[in-house]
Parts: structure tokens; C-alpha cells; sequence
């Protein structure tokens, strides 16, 4: 029998029972779908973290309290982590020749209030050269220099979406605002900024980091951030560590990072960490997702063991008047096949189209998530679907290619 012939008679039988069909490839749409999905949207989780990396620079280092084994959680301080870092550890580090830019930060969520607006933002406490730690720029006024640090000045600096919510179409320039019920001049607006590590930098309103900690009553710097130009990483870090060692008074002659009450991260560590996570979330995602293929593979093979049940009569009569094992195992296989390769088109066209409109929802709450085709995932889910009409057909296949005519013949 010619191959188009045998093609010719699956589609026929597959017609015949379009409602069975849909059924039974629904499991393959689905397992395709989930692993397109899940790989695209861990792709653009990583790009966005990479990118999010690379926008302070790779030569920064991020200095906070706590464990400094990494144990610990490297998110914002919290009352389970004792505070450590002081002023003192600042300006010595800033002191260092070999230190190209250093910032003292901190961070409250507090009301700003205008007039009669009033919205509940992120206060940053920063030092003079924050600006250019954070790569932003001023769009008009200026930003507070060191003398205001020193003089613990109330004046801030406003993100754009800030300015526009609490001024509207005003010149929001000169004007006096309250954060947490202390007046504060308004200096500076800076350019949009965007998101980084999921904050708004538009909402945010940045005051001297001094201010900060005698408005809220804070004894310690919640982060130093250090950028250490020409020296590498590994170097600068050890540099690091010495010095607040002494400072801090910890006697660690062997280096055990766990008798640190300091933690260290750079760039480059944050960036294995994310490849890391998003390789380890997209293998459990995909083995999750493939589980639906399984299932669906499952699906094909009973759906095809019922066809065979049902039409016994049909292959009897076949073999009967000389149709061959070869022929009817073909015819058989076929029909899997078919119903898996329409299956893995289907679930290829709703993966890529479902990640295409998650991730420009993403993108349209946060700035940075890009789409982009997971090819990898688009061939592994086809080629899992072909394989899986292969695989899961062949046995209702063999077992209708096996029948004896005239028992077939006799089935009721």
C-alpha cells in the first residue's frame, strides 16, 4: 500500500471521530504549551536579571549586616538580622585608595505628602555620589552635595512618576513636602529611571542618608555599596574584609566567613546565582510540563487501543482480502502519529502565543521583560510529541497488525 494512501485512510478514521481526536491530543496541547511557556518566561526571567546586573556595572560590590557565609538571606535587612554596618565603616571605606565610588543607603515606606496628596513611597537615603552610583541623572535642579550630607540637610530629590503624583502640571522645584511629617525642599527631579530588582526608582524620593538616620531614629547603614574600578573582584572583597574586620573587632585569623557579622555580594555572584536559579527552574518547570506529554502519550495509546477494539471487523476484512501486517501496522501508527504531530502544532502555536502576551503583560507592569521564541523548548516539545506517537502508538498498532482474519472476522 502507498504511503499516501495510508495517510489517506488515518485522516479519514480521524474525521470520523473529530470529538475522540480532540480529546485525545488535548493532553499533547497542553504538555507542549506548558513547556514553551515555562522556558520562554524563564529565559526573560534571566535576561531581565542579567540586565538588571549589568545596569550598576560589574565592578560593585554590595556590602550589608549579617552572616558573612551567605547563609543568610541577601534580600533588605531584617529585625532577624542583627545591623552592623555603621558611618564609621563608610567613610573608612570610602577612604581607600583603591575605591572608586562608595554610598551609605538606607530605606523606610512612609507617606509623602503634598497639599492635599499624600502617597505612600519609598524613601532612599543615600549619599552625595548616589546619583552616579545608580547610573541616574538629574532632569532638572540638582542633587544634594556633600556639605548638605554633612549638615543632615531636609531637602530631597524626587523620582519623575513622584513628582508628577504629587504635583501634577506644578514645577514641583522649591517646594516643601513632607516625609513623615517633616518638611523637606524639593531641589532635584531626576530622569526616568525605570525598574531595578523589581523597585520602582520613579516612586522613590532620595534624602541625605545622615537625614534619614536622625528622622527615623536608625543607628546603622542598612548597605555600603562600593564600585572598586581596576581592582578585581576576588581582591577587592578580601580588601573588604579586612578592614571591617578590624573595625568590627573580629578576631578571624582563618578567614571563616561565618564569624563575620558582614555579608559581600558582587555583581558577578548575583549573576551565577541567577543562571543558576533559572537552569534549576526551568528543568523542574520542563519535567513538570512534561509530565502533561506523558500523560497525553497515555491518552493516544488507550484511545488507540479502543479504535483497534472497535474496528476489529474492519482490519479482519482488510487482512482477508490481502492487506499485509505491514499495512496495517503502518495504518495504525500513522493515525498516532498524525494525531501527536497535529497535536505538537497546535500546542507549539498556543506556547509561543501564550508567552508572547504573559510576558508583554510583564513588560507592562515592569520594564525590561522581552520576549523572544524558545526555540530549544519549541523543537523538544515537537519532537517529544512525535516520539510520543510513535512510542505509544506502536502497541494498539502491533496488536491490530497481529489479528487473525477470520477471528477478526467472527468479533462482535
Amino acid at each position: 500500500m502507498l504511503l499516501r494512501d495510508v495517510i489517506k485512510i488515518s485522516m479519514a478514521s480521524l474525521t470520523r471521530n473529530k470529538s475522540r481526536a480532540a480529546l485525545t491530543m488535548l493532553g499533547i496541547i497542553i504538555g507542549i504549551s506548558s513547556v514553551i511557556l515555562m522556558m520562554s518566561v524563564g529565559n526573560a526571567a534571566e535576561s531581565f536579571i542579567m540586565s538588571q546586573v549589568a545596569s550598576f556595572g560589574s565592578d560593585m560590590l554590595i556590602i550589608r549586616s549579617g552572616s558573612g557565609d551567605g547563609k543568610q538571606s541577601s534580600g533588605p535587612p531584617t529585625s532577624v538580622v542583627k545591623q552592623t554596618l555603621t558611618v564609621k565603616d563608610y567613610k573608612r571605606l570610602k577612604q581607600q585608595g583603591w575605591v572608586r565610588l562608595a554610598s551609605a543607603n538606607l530605606f523606610n515606606n512612609v507617606n509623602v505628602e503634598y497639599s492635599s496628596e499624600t502617597i505612600r513611597s519609598q524613601i532612599a537615603g543615600v549619599a552625595e555620589n548616589g546619583l552616579v552610583m545608580y547610573n541616574a541623572e538629574v532632569d532638572r535642579g540638582s542633587f544634594f552635595t556633600l556639605e548638605d550630607v554633612d549638615a543632615k540637610a531636609n531637602i530631597a530629590v524626587l523620582g519623575m512618576d513622584l513628582a508628577k503624583d504629587l504635583f501634577g502640571e506644578e514645577d514641583s522645584l522649591g517646594k516643601t513636602i513632607k516625609i513623615s511629617k517633616r518638611s523637606y525642599k524639593v531641589i532635584g527631579v531626576l530622569k526616568p529611571a525605570g525598574t531595578r530588582f523589581f523597585t520602582n526608582l520613579d516612586r522613590q524620593a532620595y534624602i541625605p542618608y545622615t537625614t534619614m538616620m536622625e528622622e527615623f531614629n536608625m543607628e546603622h547603614i542598612q548597605f555600603i555599596n562600593v564600585k572598586t574600578g581596576s581592582v578585581a573582584t576576588n581582591e577587592a572583597k578580601e580588601r573588604v574584609r579586612v578592614l571591617l574586620r578590624d573595625l568590627h573587632r573580629i578576631d578571624n585569623p582563618t578567614g571563616d566567613l561565618s564569624k563575620d557579622d558582614f555579608f559581600i555580594g558582587s555583581q558577578e555572584d548575583t549573576a551565577e546565582r541567577a543562571g543558576a536559579i533559572g537552569t534549576i527552574l526551568g528543568v523542574l518547570l520542563s519535567s513538570i510540563a512534561a509530565i502533561s506529554l506523558i500523560v497525553g502519550g497515555v491518552g493516544i495509546m488507550n484511545i488507540m487501543y479502543v479504535t483497534v477494539t472497535e474496528r476489529t471487523r474492519e482490519i479482519g476484512l482488510r487482512k482477508a482480502i490481502g492487506a499485509l501486517y505491514g499495512d496495517i501496522l503502518r495504518q495504525f501508527l500513522y493515525e498516532a502519529l498524525l494525531l501527536s504531530v497535529f497535536a505538537g502544532l497546535i500546542g507549539v502555536a498556543c506556547g509561543v502565543g501564550l508567552s508572547w502576551i504573559g510576558l508583554k503583560g510583564l513588560a507592562a507592569y515592569q520594564q525590561g521583560w522581552t520576549f523572544s521564541v524558545p526555540w530549544s523548548g519549541v523543537g523538544m516539545g515537537f519532537g517529544v510529541s512525535v516520539a510520543i506517537g510513535i512510542i505509544f502508538g506502536y502497541f494498539p498498532a502491533r496488536k491490530a497488525a497481529k489479528l487473525k482474519p477470520i477471528e477478526a472476522l467472527r468479533y462482535e
